[in-house]
């Protein structure tokens, strides 16, 4: 890759509705990512923020809920991070592959060939506890618990307290790399970064459960439906390692004058 670019704008090409299927372009970055859970790097900065909309029917969310997501990628991993306002933050499970979609997360589900038969799914709760599986949807439908994203790192950023329920929290952040050699048995996933221009279908996802209340599902391209494991609902994700505004222009003429 002989192009390198942190500059990015992320375009979304269809409205959350309920029943569209969004694009995002996911844009390069040659600047370095530390996950840490605090997007303070230039890349993060350049990357714009797109929220989610409840899951179902793409209406909007309780602003207290509000979710911003970014996406990057580079030659070793993908990126995503997740800013969470959230007034009641909480989680008690700490053990890896748990259960933890029965209490709050962020969700990442990834399809490289777009099928809907094989894909990658990762949770990243409040305490930075992760599960990470395999989905297969032939019959009969099974998830592979024991497989693990090799050398995924996760970090989460706390704005108040965890498991104290009679306080007022303001969110949390979580900050994901993804190395594209973990995702090698995943179809159509080469093990290596994809090629400029390259499409996958994928979504993200928020669960939130507030004290005393209905639970909230929010999703970047809302599936219709009560379930994440909607497929044929994820959205379009593009690869690119130019910015639009680049790939897009037309080569000039440069006359020089020697006098």
């Amino acid at each position: 890759m002989r192009i390198s670019w942190y500059m990015c704008i992320v375009g979304v090409a269809a409205a959350a509705a309920a029943q569209e299927v969004v694009e995002r372009e996911v844009c390069w970055t040659s600047s370095p990512v530390v996950v840490d859970g605090v997007l303070d790097e230039p890349a993060w900065e350049a990357a714009e923020r797109v929220s989610l909309a409840g899951a179902v029917d793409g209406s909007a969310v309780p602003e207290e809920l509000t979710t911003y997501t970014r996406m990057l990628w580079d030659e070793r991993n993908l990126y995503i991070a997740f800013e969470c306002s959230d007034p009641d933050i909480w989680g008690t499970m700490t053990q890896r592959d748990a259960s933890l979609w029965k209490e709050e997360v962020v969700e990442v589900f990834l399809d490289p060939d777009g099928d809907g038969e094989n894909y990658a799914e990762l949770e990243v709760s409040p305490n930075n506890t992760v599960v990470d599986l395999k989905i297969v949807r032939l019959k009969p439908w099974k998830s592979e618990l024991g497989w693990d994203i090799a050398g995924l790192r996760t970090a989460v950023q706390v704005e108040g307290t965890v498991n104290l329920r009679d306080d007022v929290d303001r969110g949390w952040t979580a900050e994901i790399a993804i190395p594209w050699a973990s995702l090698e048995d995943i179809p159509e996933a080469t093990g290596g970064p994809p090629e400029d221009g390259t499409s996958w279908r994928g979504n993200l996802y928020r669960i939130e459960r507030p004290l005393g209340k209905d639970w909230v599902l929010m999703a970047w391209s809302p599936v219709g439906r009560p379930a994440f494991h909607t497929p044929e609902r994820f959205g379009v994700l593009i690869f690119l390692i130019a910015p639009p505004a680049v790939q897009g222009a037309l080569w000039g003429t440069l006359k020089l004058l020697f006098r």
